[in-house]
């Protein structure tokens, strides 16, 4: 019974290894999450909410794609501002969750929306309406295209708008089709 138990040693060692490295894996992506937000996180939050979500944006020349670095983008519901580091992203920012009246009761929508508006020297600006945020989740995206100026041109802000997800459209037609 002895020689039974000791062979089952190694592998009950390895098992707890691993639940280990895997559980704490989480624990230190939470805790690097948590320091990048509370970096370039402003100091003030203006929107108190106990539900968040996660989103980083990326800001890309939209001619070549590469990343454009030092992009301000603002978040008007939230009053704060990132900004975007080499790779064109900015740090993951944290987005409280608001339900959303309009469709509460005709059909309530499982995410919430932001605008996103970008600012860059030389660059026309852009401005993402009803941008996706899903609570308890981390969005990477969305990625946002700026256009050069054009000397001698009006150059207006770039409006985009965000479309709702399909499923949740398919599901509204459906509760309204007339019935035959």
């Amino acid at each position: 019974m002895k020689h039974f138990s000791r062979q089952y040693i190694p592998i009950a060692a390895i098992a707890l290894a691993i639940v280990f490295l895997y559980t704490g894996s989480f624990f230190i992506f939470e805790e690097l999450v948590n320091k990048q937000i509370q970096a370039f996180s402003s100091q003030e939050q203006t929107v108190k909410s106990r539900h968040y979500g996660y989103i980083q944006p990326q800001v890309v020349d939209g001619f070549t794609e590469e990343p454009i670095e030092g992009a301000v983008i603002v978040i008007p519901e939230t009053g704060q501002q990132f900004v975007t580091s080499k790779d064109g992203q900015t740090a993951i920012i944290k987005v409280p969750i608001k339900e959303d009246l309009h469709f509460s009761e005709i059909a309530p929508k499982p995410w919430s929306e932001i605008t996103i508006i970008v600012y860059k020297e030389g660059y026309i600006e852009y401005v993402l309406f009803h941008t996706h945020v899903w609570e308890n989740q981390s969005r990477k995206g969305p990625k946002i295209m700026m256009f050069p100026r054009v000397e001698g041109e009006a150059n207006e802000p770039f409006s985009v708008v965000e479309g709702p997800h399909r499923l949740w459209v398919r599901d509204l037609v459906n509760k309204y089709r007339p019935k035959e």
